[in-house]
């Protein structure tokens, strides 16, 4: 049987298939195949939260379950955008290079969660592209969820966020 006509698509992104070694996915008419081992976040992850994928721009591939967001470049040539730490993967402590012996923890607290006020979306989530041990103790004190884990963004509490707020206003606002 032949069809003339195709129907209207029901979905600008799906996960057409998922298999042991990845999964497939079905933009603009054409598939690509994300294994886990370049794309590990979807290994374990299961099955529905798989499924539960978003297009929230033309080259950006959002997974909200997950917290995965990917750009179609990085999908395409994943080479170019290392995922993983090298250091993290060998289980080596992290440093920070050139790290001042004298420098002020609490104050480095302050300025990361001040600037992590800029990154804010989906009302209380930023982006963690900060120092490790400063996040860490930022969670110790209270002021953003566990940022341990696969997720390339932290939700703050409503305690950091009114201290982000805070902070960002005093440290960047207008006088």
């Amino acid at each position: 049987m032949t069809y003339t006509k195709r129907g209207i698509a029901t979905s600008a992104v799906e996960v057409t298939n998922i298999s042991q070694h990845g999964l497939w996915l079905l933009l603009d008419e054409r598939e690509y195949f994300l294994p886990f081992d370049t794309f590990p976040w979807f290994k374990d992850a299961p099955v529905g939260k798989i499924l539960h994928v978003e297009l929230p721009a033309k080259e950006h591939v959002y997974w909200p379950d997950l917290d995965v967001d990917l750009e179609m470049e990085s999908i395409l040539h994943p080479e170019r955008y290392p995922l993983v730490s090298n250091v993290h993967e060998m289980h080596e402590p992290y440093a920070a290079q050139g790290r001042e012996a004298d420098s002020n923890p609490d104050r480095i607290d302050d300025a990361v969660l001040a600037l992590l006020r800029l990154t804010l979306h989906d009302g209380n989530r930023a982006w963690k592209g900060f120092d490790f041990e400063v996040m860490d103790r930022l969670h110790e004190k209270g002021y953003i969820h566990d940022p341990q884990g696969k997720s390339r963004s932290v939700a703050l509490t409503e305690e950091g966020l009114a201290r982000s707020k805070e902070l960002f206003e005093g440290l960047f606002g207008k006088k």
